[in-house]
């Protein structure tokens, strides 16, 4: 069964009150609409009608009336009346008077608001054509133009006056239409009579004898004209149609036509007999009278133009009126009715908002600091009525409460995540850590060159693996076990981050300023640059270097990682910057920017800017800006100094289960940038003759040596010591600093053994390359002092 559109269900409240409102007014509205439309079209064409003639049509006729007078004084000098002279000086200057106030005109605002582009074009090219004027006068002045070439010059800028004339007057009112058409019609024909009178005139100047072609231009000149007074006068209004006839039966005009005809009749190249002064005393009367009959035509019709346009006003205030006043009462009628069904829309809406905007957005923050919620406290159903509205209230309470239960299954869902992260990466860390204890056991035991760097580079990956399984605890949101009291140099930091890099060959580290980092954020900042290192050295080519280095700022100490690799677009980079600058939640989604969420992370947690940008090499650079309270002054052992053992928060270990000895340190090995070997694995420093005597561990008096602190291992330094076959043999945590090192309390040191000449040869050659060294770096320092003291 089809049902009656408005019937519906399909159509909602909203509809049917904007049916409601629309559906009579509509119609109501488009007829107004349009007749209000015709009738300010009307109007407004006949007031810019007005306005263009004021200020474009009648300033342009002036123009060509006194264009016309120049020109006849013009032919007359050039025809050798020099007594043409004072009076051409006089005309001009009116003539300019009157071109600077069209110019003016032209420039204001009501011209162009009420002209059309046709007619503003027409009277741009009228003022173009008057900047030839002054060459035309010149021209003039000093007789390089004949009559027919000066007749032609002015005649060609008249016909752009009247060209702007002939636009400027458009109408939609038929009877002004026809005022303004014969207006033109009858200027033109004026200006033929003025042409064919500053032609006869120049040839009577001349003492009667034509110039070539000036015959015939007069004889087209009168032609033309007459035809167009006949054309011109059909519609004239009966007074004005009077006022004509009163010209053409006047005397004057009566020999003015007998002398055309003379002219048209005769042959020859002389004028046929015309009195100069009588001709010139006919042509002034007639040409006045006509030139006052353009002005009343064209003054009738621009008058007529304001009232025709009072009375569309009129039509269209009355039929706006009336048309307003039923939309206003059908308005009345319809709110009276659609006032309930608004305001409950709007109550409907505003519940609606406060729980989009307000409630729902602070329980899915109360979810994710961790706080308990009530689903049924935080979305109680809402009362409403039985009808569409009631209904649509209550399907919007479902809809909140739906929304709600599925927040808080998501954040058990993803603490329960979390905690899986976490177990995970705390087991990891529990058997990495036994793994690198018997590493490192295995490595005092074994002397056989090969096993020791086999041992070493499962050591390496140990060290790489313990950094990944850190990663499981920071996206659970917990803080990794490693940490240390006391300030750890930032060369030995960066270089711990170093090794943690599986080709850490390849990175280059430059010279550092003597800082330290507190201990609290040694563990993060290692992990944070062993991730952008191991990116740099991920996504470069293999026989690239990267170059890790730092610098003291005003804002703090910048480490600042280039890589010279395949870079990123720059879209790319400003992503990632964002991602870095504000931490996001963790997406599986995006594993493969694992190491990105765990920079920020880390950056977050120790208030560190990082920050990308492109390199010069078409690489990346990544800079992380430490901050000043995490940077302090690095300060040298004095005597025996005490440090902490790395703390580690362990997961729980099974029953029974053996803890290891002590925790492996950051792995913070010599790269080959500093210390080149030919070893794959970064060899440590030896100890020499003047070292080995020392004891290794100092411990201060009346302090007991246990498991709980861990002292201080004095820096050795040498030449390594080799093996009988030539290869280095490794000494253990020798390469870290004094801060990282870590020594079982209750092991006994190594006896010495005899060193073999291959060694002591070594250690000669080292000692020898060092003293040259720093002789040369004291005699560059005091060269460099002597250079400032004379400045």
């Amino acid at each position: 069964m089809n049902r009656p559109l408005l019937l519906r269900r399909t159509w909602t409240i909203r509809s049917r009150v904007l049916l409601l409102l629309l559906a009579p007014l509509l119609p109501l509205v488009g007829m107004w609409a349009f007749s209000t439309t015709l009738s300010v079209s009307a109007a407004g064409n006949l007031l810019d009608a007005q306005t263009s003639a004021e200020n474009g049509a009648l300033p342009a006729g002036a123009v060509a009336y006194n264009l016309e007078r120049e020109r006849k004084l013009s032919t007359q000098l050039l025809g050798g009346d020099t007594s043409a002279a004072g009076a051409l000086r006089d005309q001009r200057s009116s003539t300019d008077k009157q071109v600077a106030k069209l110019r003016q005109l032209a420039e204001g605002e009501d011209l162009r608001d009420a002209a059309s582009p046709v007619a503003l074009q027409k009277i741009g090219e009228m003022l173009t054509a008057l900047d030839s004027l002054p060459t035309a006068r010149a021209s003039v002045d000093t007789a390089r133009y004949t009559r027919v070439q000066a007749v032609n010059a002015y005649t060609a800028i008249i016909e752009k006056a009247f060209a702007v004339f002939a636009t400027a007057i458009e109408v939609d009112d038929h009877t002004l239409a026809r005022a303004s058409t014969t207006t033109a019609t009858i200027n033109e024909a004026r200006d033929l009579f003025s042409l064919e009178d500053a032609l006869i005139s120049g040839v009577l100047a001349a003492g009667g004898t034509y110039a070539p072609s000036e015959r015939g231009m007069i004889v087209q000149a009168i032609g033309a004209q007459r035809q167009l007074y006949e054309v011109g006068t059909r519609s004239l209004l009966p007074e004005d149609a009077e006022t004509y006839q009163e010209i053409i039966t006047s005397e004057a005009y009566a020999r003015i036509r007998a002398a055309e005809d003379k002219i048209t009749e005769s042959a020859g190249n002389r004028l046929p007999g015309i009195d100069r002064k009588q001709w010139e005393t006919d042509v002034t009367a007639v040409n006045l009278a006509l030139s006052h009959l353009e002005d009343q035509i064209a003054g009738r019709a621009i008058e007529a133009a304001t009232p025709a346009a009072t009375r569309i006003i009129l039509r269209l205030l009355i039929a706006g009126l009336l048309g307003l006043l039923l939309i206003i009462g059908l308005v009345l009628l319809s709110i009276r009715i659609a006032r309930s069904i608004i305001r409950r829309i709007r109550e409907l809406r505003a519940e609606a908002l406060d729980v989009a905007e307000r409630k729902l957005p602070d329980v899915v923050n109360r979810l994710r600091r961790g706080e308990e919620v009530d689903v049924d406290a935080e979305a109680p159903p809402l009362t409403h009525a039985d009808d569409e509205l009631g209904q649509l209230d209550g399907a919007f309470a479902d809809m909140q409460r739906t929304a709600i239960a599925a927040a808080v299954q998501e954040a058990h869902l993803r603490a329960g995540l979390n905690q899986v992260f976490l177990n995970l990466g705390r087991r990891s860390q529990v058997l990495v850590h036994r793994q690198l204890s018997l590493l490192d056991a295995m490595e005092r035991r074994v002397t056989d060159p090969q096993d020791l760097e086999e041992l070493y580079r499962i050591d390496h990956l140990g060290t790489r693996l313990r950094r990944h399984s850190e990663d499981l605890v920071i996206l659970a949101g917990a803080v990794p076990g490693r940490g240390w009291r006391n300030p750890v140099p930032l060369h030995d930091v960066l270089r711990s981050a170093v090794s943690e890099v599986e080709e850490y060959t390849r990175i280059t580290v430059v010279s550092l300023p003597e800082m330290a980092l507190v201990g609290r954020a040694v563990s993060d900042v290692v992990h944070l640059l062993a991730e952008l290192l191991e990116n740099a050295t991920a996504f470069s080519p293999r026989d690239t270097h990267v170059q890790l280095s730092g610098q003291m700022v005003p804002n703090g100490f910048a480490v600042e990682i280039e890589d010279r690799g395949v870079g990123l677009p720059q879209e790319a980079i400003d992503e990632a910057n964002a991602r870095l600058a504000d931490p996001p939640d963790f997406d599986p989604a995006h594993s493969s920017r694992l190491g990105l969420f765990v920079v920020a992370r880390l950056a977050a947690r120790h208030g560190i800017k990082v920050t990308l940008r492109a390199s010069p090499y078409g690489g990346i650079t990544a800079v992380a800006l430490l901050p000043r309270e995490l940077v302090v002054e690095e300060r040298p052992a004095q005597g025996e100094l005490t440090v902490a053992r790395p703390q580690f928060a362990m997961a729980a270990l099974p029953s029974g289960g053996d803890t290891p000895k002590a925790a492996a340190a950051v792995a913070a090995e010599q790269t080959p940038a500093l210390h080149p070997s030919g070893s794959s694995v970064p060899p440590p420093a030896l100890l020499d003759e003047a070292t080995a005597e020392q004891p290794m561990i100092a411990v201060p008096a009346g302090e007991p040596v246990g498991r709980a602190a861990i002292t201080a291992v004095q820096p050795v330094a040498g030449p390594h010591q080799l093996s009988p076959e030539g290869l280095p043999m490794r000494q253990r945590q020798a390469s870290l600093a004094p801060q990282l090192r870590v020594q079982n309390a209750g092991e006994e040191q190594p006896a010495r053994t005899s060193r073999p000449p291959e060694a002591s040869r070594t250690m000669l050659s080292s000692l020898q390359a060092g003293t040259n060294r720093g002789r040369a770096e004291a005699a560059q320092q005091a060269t460099l002092e002597g250079s400032e003291e004379q400045e």
